[in-house]
């Protein structure tokens, strides 16, 4: 088997990773639904982030950190769609400023290469020179060269981890009866064009909207994650939602 075990490892641990973060400040999907202001709750400053803007509707302000850190609060109603549809556009658009990932084919074909099967309870796996299907545990791996992808489901949580020689893209949805947590990153081990290093957001609230969304950019790249980074756009959400 050609496929590097020590590189899906690798992106397995960053998967586990990422769901520890989507986890903070989680949101219980299942319960009274969560309750979101006609006007956001903007702060002059919260933890290392200070407000730059705030709208006159009260529905959108935007923070400074002082790393580079540019985060916007917003409200967003869905009008009887999912989330996931309705964060579709936002995807896009910040993809369009950091294309981390391109992905590979969805499956192998029969092109040339040493091929491996192995069926076993609980354990698939195909080969085919350097791609691979992995699905071990309910963890789904698509490997092609370089580039890796982790699916990861559990009940209503669905997460999916991209890497590749570029940087990773992390998406993971929890959508319960009554409420919604959805998180969304795009890091890049080197400056994209745009002049960003990680984008993304975070949105929280009760399934049928409106949600409290995050949205974060970075124009400087952090060799070491500080402990407030996730807790100050936390908090930020947190303080606008009322179980």
């Amino acid at each position: 088997m050609r496929v590097r075990l020590s590189g899906l490892l690798a992106v397995l641990a960053m998967a586990a990773s990422a769901a520890t973060a989507a986890s903070a400040g989680k949101v219980s999907i299942d319960s009274a639904p969560l309750r979101t202001p006609a006007v956001l709750d903007c702060p002059v400053s919260e933890g290392a982030l200070t407000r730059t803007f705030r709208a006159v509707d009260g529905g959108t302000c935007d923070y400074q950190g002082p790393a580079g850190e540019w985060v916007r609060l917003s409200l967003i109603d869905l009008n009887g769609r999912s989330a996931s549809e309705v964060l579709a556009p936002s995807k896009a658009a910040l993809y369009a400023l950091a294309p981390v990932y391109d992905p590979p084919a969805a499956n192998l074909g029969d092109e040339a290469g040493e091929v491996t099967k192995v069926d076993l309870p609980f354990i698939h796996v195909r080969t085919v020179g350097d791609r691979a299907d992995v699905k071990l545990f309910g963890i789904k791996i698509h490997a092609d060269g370089d580039n890796t992808d982790v699916n990861l489901s559990r009940g209503r949580k669905h997460t999916v981890v991209r890497a590749g020689l570029k940087g990773a893209q992390v998406t993971s949805e929890e959508i319960g009866r009554t409420n919604a947590s959805l998180l969304y990153v795009l890091a890049a081990d080197r400056r994209m064009p745009s002049g960003y290093w990680t984008v993304g957001y975070v949105a929280k609230g009760p399934v049928n909207g409106p949600l409290v969304k995050a949205e974060f950019r970075t124009t400087r790249k952090k060799n070491k994650v500080r402990e407030g980074d996730h807790g100050d756009v936390g908090r930020l959400i947190d303080r606008n939602l009322k179980g």
